[in-house]
C-alpha cells in the first residue's frame, strides 16, 4: 500500500503515527468499493449492474467512504506495525474522510513495549530461605505411601473399639419421649461420623457384642438436619469393628512401590527428593526477590496495555483454580481489594517481563530449534502426550512465538540467578528502618517557613508533602510508598538540594542520608 508514514514519540511507550495515504491508493479502493455496490445493489427502475455511480454516491456515497477509510486504516497499520512491539490496542486520533483527490491522512495512537536499559543486573546479593528436609519429613512421606497400601480389615474379637475404627452398630435414640432414629446396623466412623455425630462417645471402648446406653448431643454438622443439636438418650451395641490396616515397610514393598534397595534405598530416594524439591523452591524465591530488586533498581513507565493483559491472564488463573475446587466459573467474582491486589501483582509482572526482555538483549541471550524441541518436550512428558501431538497444537493456535517468549524469559532469568549472590539464610531479613530521615525532618522544616514567604507556591508544596515525610518517620519505604513526583515535593519541602533530572533513587539516597 502507497502511504507515507512519520512516527512521533510523546512519550517513553506512546506513538502516535502520522499517515498519508495516496490520493490514487484512494481512488482505486473508492473505485473497488462502489464496482461492488454496483453488483449487489437494487433500486427501482434499474436492471442490476446498470445504476449510474452518481446515483449511488448520492445515496451511498457517506457510507461507502466509511468503510473505504476503516479499510484504509486497518491496512495501513497492520503494515506499519510490523516493527513495532504494540502493547495495547491502537486508538485513531484523528481521521479524514478519503475523495480520491487528496491523501487521506489519519493519526493512529498506540502504546508500545518500552526497550529498558537495565543497569545493575550482575552480581545482586539476593538472599533466600535454605530449606532443610529433616527425618520427620521423611518419615511423614513414607508414612503417606503406607496409606495408600492401607486396607479397611476386620479386628479381632477382644480388641475393643478405638477411635479412627470403624464399627457396625444398632443406634437407637429418644428424645422427648419418642424414638427419633431406629438402625438396627450402621456403619459408625469414630473419627468423623456424618449421620450420628456425638454418638461415638459411647462406642469408643466396647468390644463386640458389648452395649452401652447414655445422653448424647448429636452434632450440628450431622446430615440430618432433624437430628442436628438433639440431646438424645443414646442406646448402641457393637456389632462389628474395622480398623484400616497399614502395611508394615519392608524391602519387598519398597520394591513394589518403584524404589530399589528395599527400605534403605526408599528413605535415600525420597530424602533427596523432597530436597530437591525444596532447593527448587528456594531458587523460585531466590528469583522472585532477583526481579523485585531489578524492578526497584529500573523506573520505567510500563503501558497500560501490557498490565491488563497480566491482569486479564491472573484472573482467568484464579478462576480456574477455584473452579476446580467447585465453584462455578460464572459466577465468581472478585472484591475491590482483590482486584487491587491482583493489579499490583499485574504490573509487577508487566514491568519483570520489560526487564527481562532488556537483559536479554543485552546480554544476546536468545532461542534456537534446539530449546524449543526441549521445551515441547517437556510439556509432551508433563501432560503425557506424544511430542507430535504438542507440536501440532501449538502450529494450529499459532502460539510458537508465545513459547519463544516464555522460553527466552526462563533462560535469562536462569542467568541472572548465575550471576547473582545467592545468600542462604534461615529467614528474610527484615528491611532497614532509616531513623535519620526523622531528624532531618525536624531540622529542616522550620528553615522551609522562612523560604515559604518569597514563593507561596513552595508553601503550599511542603504543606502537601508533609504527611508523607510522617510516613519515612516510622521506617516506611520511600520506594515502595511514593512517586517521584512526591518525593520531589517532601524533599524540597525539607529544604534539601534535589532537583527533577534526579532518579528517584538518587532522591531517596538524599532524603534518607539527610
Amino acid at each position: 500500500m502507497q502511504y507515507e508514514l512519520e512516527i512521533e514519540k510523546t512519550s517513553s511507550i506512546r506513538r502516535r503515527l502520522h499517515f498519508s495515504v495516496a490520493p490514487d491508493e484512494v481512488r482505486g479502493e473508492l473505485d473497488r468499493a462502489f464496482r461492488d455496490l454496483k453488483r449487489k445493489v437494487r433500486l427501482p427502475g434499474f436492471r442490476p449492474g446498470k445504476v449510474p455511480r452518481n446515483l449511488l454516491e448520492a445515496r451511498f456515497g457517506p457510507q461507502i467512504r466509511g468503510e473505504v477509510a476503516n479499510k484504509l486504516i486497518d491496512n495501513s497499520y497492520r503494515e506499519a506495525v510490523a516493527d513495532l512491539t504494540v502493547a495495547g490496542r491502537p486508538a485513531v486520533e484523528e481521521a479524514g474522510e478519503p475523495d480520491g483527490k487528496t491523501p487521506f491522512t489519519f493519526i493512529v495512537a498506540v502504546d508500545v513495549r518500552p526497550e529498558v536499559e537495565v543497569s545493575q543486573h550482575k552480581g545482586l546479593s539476593i538472599e533466600y530461605v535454605q530449606s532443610t528436609v529433616a527425618d520427620e519429613d521423611v518419615e511423614r512421606a513414607i508414612n503417606t505411601q503406607l496409606n495408600s497400601r492401607s486396607k479397611i480389615e476386620e479386628v479381632s474379637e477382644d480388641r475393643a473399639v478405638e477411635s479412627g475404627d470403624f464399627a457396625l452398630a444398632s443406634v437407637k435414640l429418644e428424645a422427648d419421649g419418642e424414638v427419633v432414629a431406629d438402625e438396627p446396623g450402621t456403619l459408625l466412623y469414630t473419627k468423623a461420623e456424618r449421620y450420628y455425630p456425638g454418638v461415638e462417645t459411647l462406642v469408643v471402648g466396647l468390644k463386640k457384642d458389648e452395649e452401652a446406653t447414655g445422653e448424647v448431643t448429636i452434632g450440628d454438622d450431622t446430615a440430618l438436619e432433624h437430628l442436628a443439636g438433639k440431646t438424645c438418650q443414646a442406646t448402641v451395641k457393637v456389632l462389628g469393628i474395622q480398623a484400616q490396616q497399614v502395611p508394615e515397610l519392608t524391602d519387598e514393598l519398597a520394591e513394589e512401590l518403584g524404589y530399589e534397595g528395599g527400605v534403605s534405598g526408599m528413605r535415600t530416594a525420597i530424602q533427596l527428593k523432597m530436597q530437591n524439591e525444596a532447593d527448587e523452591s528456594g531458587r523460585n524465591q531466590a528469583r522472585v526477590g532477583l526481579l523485585q530488586k531489578l524492578v526497584e533498581l529500573n523506573e520505567f513507565e510500563v503501558p497500560q496495555g501490557m498490565v491488563e493483559e497480566q491482569l486479564h491472564a491472573l484472573v482467568e488463573e484464579l478462576k480456574m483454580r477455584r473452579s476446580y475446587g467447585g465453584e462455578d466459573p460464572r459466577s465468581i467474582q472478585f472484591s475491590d481489594t482483590e482486584t487491587a491486589d491482583l493489579r499490583q501483582r499485574a504490573t509487577f509482572a508487566a514491568k519483570a517481563s520489560c526487564v527481562l526482555a532488556g537483559v536479554a538483549r543485552q546480554e544476546s541471550i536468545a532461542v534456537d530449534d534446539s530449546d524449543l524441541d526441549a521445551k515441547v518436550e517437556e510439556i509432551a512428558a508433563m501432560r503425557g502426550q506424544n511430542v507430535e501431538a504438542i507440536r501440532g497444537y501449538l502450529e494450529r493456535e499459532n502460539a510458537f512465538d508465545v513459547l519463544r517468549d516464555r522460553i527466552i524469559e526462563e533462560k535469562t532469568l536462569d542467568w541472572l540467578i548465575e550471576n547473582a549472590d545467592l545468600k542462604a539464610v534461615d529467614k528474610l531479613s527484615e528491611p532497614k528502618k532509616k531513623p535519620a530521615a526523622k531528624k532531618a525532618a525536624a531540622k529542616k522544616a522550620p528553615a522551609k517557613k522562612a523560604a515559604a514567604k518569597k514563593a507561596p507556591a513552595k508553601k503550599a508544596a511542603a504543606k502537601k508533602a508533609a504527611p508523607k515525610a510522617k510516613a519515612a518517620d516510622t521506617g516506611a519505604n520511600w520506594n515502595a510508598k511514593m512517586k517521584k513526583a512526591e518525593l520531589l515535593d517532601v524533599a524540597k519541602g525539607l529544604g534539601l538540594d534535589v532537583n527533577t533530572k534526579m532518579t528517584k533513587g538518587a532522591i531517596i539516597e538524599v532524603l534518607e542520608g539527610a
